[in-house]
């Protein structure tokens, strides 16, 4: 097998097998060229060229989520690392394992004058969970040093906590020399990091606050697909007083959870809001979209439990009295199997399902009047996405709507919501779909989004299975949406930022194949060839223009209709 003749070079590229890396993201550069060689020379990794640094990272971030093991991306110096940064702060704030590989100019070099350098040393600050600087070996003290810091750092990316890892590595000239027999690591030291579980006086205090307390909530953040937590969260809310707050992305479903939180705020009158405080919040998962459930709850002042092992101390409802690392699932059943008392502390998880319910039938009354715009888009739009398929979310005003219909059971959601940046949507679901090519992904966009991200498209890994959707409103909607932005003369220009571009000659550029819809009948017209699989190989985009649409007015009529 033949490898870059740096020996730096083949014992990294051993550390990332061993830490179970089988899927390298590259971009094109003359510095990382001896890591380029050597992955692609080894047979048991899988290769990826995206020439965008930018785009390359949250690629693997789409990637990382399907495979739910860590990915490498590596690149040259001097500014291209700079471009990993923002998918490097989505995958540090959602807990996904990236592995970051930055080449750099030897360090004497640095700040000397010498082209694409600069300070590549922990350049990404705290948002990465483990960095080392390597350098080069000519000691076995070195070589020893070497090994372990890289065992150490891409550990670190797959642990209990997972997130990424940064490992910033000098190369001097040659870099394109090559041998045909690389050595592997001396030593690889395994990580053991056996399952917690709670102590008699911590289940005891949880199951005592959890009983004394009248008025019980559980609320769940992003996160993977998780089936024995869905069980037993399943069985805590068969206690009336109880209630089980999720959000799609929670990816979490059963008859008595509450899925659309906004909808169902909607429905408190001011005078009863105070019933529908929680006493106790056992608070799962990452990022909640709903700013309107946050404003809420913090007024409850309630006792917050946190579960899991990300961001222990997170306090988002300002009122943490315990957190624990120990898993939600077993946590969930100490509650359960805890709760003696034979008859319930109160109806409050009912009278929260109530709210569910009466939203979801309001929600359909009033939809039936709702002229085309973005809300009614939307309907249309996730009304035909395919049973079993992953729906790709972009932020702001598109994930906002996505949250007020019903989630589909079979379908797993994703959305960028660690920073819930706009910068990155695209090339998360380009990435997503090359990992399960036999199964539809479905991305939906807003333009701001789909314009900054197009670099996307520009690489010869584009998914077949993936179709878009791109809802061109004509700027950034969401400022006509929350109050403020309203208030100045500068909204349009400075915060919507409106245009009048369209993403068809993006199509034509990059090879997509290219549909327009203006109305729920040209949409269902485009829609029979749409999810049809074409011997081009390449995605397919909707463009759904409702610019010149007052959106805003309509979404808030839907909430004034649809409320108590």
């Amino acid at each position: 097998m033949k490898s870059s003749a740096k020996l730096e070079v083949q014992l990294l590229v051993d550390a990332c097998l061993r830490g179970g890396i089988t899927h390298i993201v590259l971009s094109p550069g003359s510095r990382n060229a001896p890591l380029s060689i050597a992955f692609d020379e080894h047979p048991d990794f899988v290769t990826y060229v995206i020439p965008d640094e930018r785009s390359a990272a949250f690629y693997a971030l789409g990637m990382a989520q399907q495979l739910n093991q860590p990915v490498a991306i590596t690149c040259t110096s001097g500014s291209a690392p700079l471009n990993y940064f923002p998918a490097i702060a989505e995958a540090y704030y959602q807990g996904i394992p990236l592995v970051v590989l930055t080449a750099d100019r030897p360090l004497e070099w640095v700040d000397q004058g010498d082209g694409q350098t600069i300070v590549q040393t922990g350049v990404f600050g705290t948002h990465v969970l483990a960095q080392a600087q390597l350098n080069a070996i000519h000691t076995p003290q070195q070589r020893w040093m070497f090994e372990r810091q890289c065992c150490e750092t891409i550990q670190h990316a797959n642990g209990k906590r997972k997130g990424p890892v940064h490992l910033n590595i000098p190369f001097t000239e040659p870099l394109y020399e090559i041998t045909d027999s690389p050595e592997k690591m001396n030593q690889w030291i395994h990580l053991a990091e056996g399952e917690l579980h709670l102590t008699t006086s911590e289940e005891k205090w949880l199951s005592d606050t959890w009983n004394q307390a009248k008025k019980r909530m559980v609320i769940c953040g992003q996160m993977q697909k998780n089936p024995r937590l869905e069980k037993e969260l399943g069985e805590l809310a068969k206690d009336p007083s109880v209630a089980v707050l999720v959000e799609h992305t929670s990816n979490l479903h059963d008859s008595q959870f509450i899925h659309c939180i906004d909808r169902s705020l909607n429905q408190i009158a001011p005078e009863k809001t105070s019933d529908f405080y929680p006493e106790v919040i056992v608070v799962i998962g990452g990022a909640i979209v709903s700013k309107r459930i946050k404003t809420f709850l913090r007024k409850a002042e309630a006792i917050t439990i946190r579960v899991g092992n990300d961001f222990p101390f997170m306090d988002t409802y300002q009122s943490l009295a315990f957190t624990t690392a120990v898993d939600p699932a077993e946590v969930m059943l100490a509650l359960h199997k805890n709760n003696l008392s034979e008859l319930p502390a109160s109806r409050f998880g009912t009278q929260w399902k109530q709210l569910d319910l009466l939203s979801g039938i309001k929600h359909g009354e009033v939809l039936k009047t709702v002229p085309f715009s973005d809300l009614k888009a939307m309907e249309v739009m996730l009304d035909t996405v395919p049973e079993n398929a992953q729906l790709h979310i972009g932020n702001s005003s598109i994930i906002r709507y996505a949250l007020l219909f019903d989630p589909i059971k079979s379908v797993r959601y994703w959305c960028n919501r660690g920073t819930s940046g706009i910068d990155g949507s695209s090339s998360t679901a380009c990435g997503a779909a090359l990992m399960e090519p036999e199964n539809w992904h479905v991305l939906i966009s807003g333009d701001m989004s789909f314009f900054y991200d197009s670099n996307a498209f520009w690489s010869n890994h584009k998914p077949a299975n993936l179709r878009i959707f791109v809802l061109n409103n004509g700027g950034g909607d969401i400022f006509n949406i929350i109050p403020g932005p309203d208030t100045v003369v500068q909204k349009d220009t400075y915060f919507v930022a409106k245009h009048d571009f369209s993403a068809e000659h993006i199509c034509k550029a990059y090879g997509l194949e290219y549909y327009t819809a203006a109305s729920v009948e040209t949409f269902e017209q485009q829609l029979q060839s749409f999810f049809t699989h074409e011997t081009n190989g390449m995605p397919k985009l909707m463009e759904i223009q409702t610019s010149g649409i007052n959106n805003s007015e309509i979404l808030n009529h839907y909430f004034e209709q649809s409320k108590a």
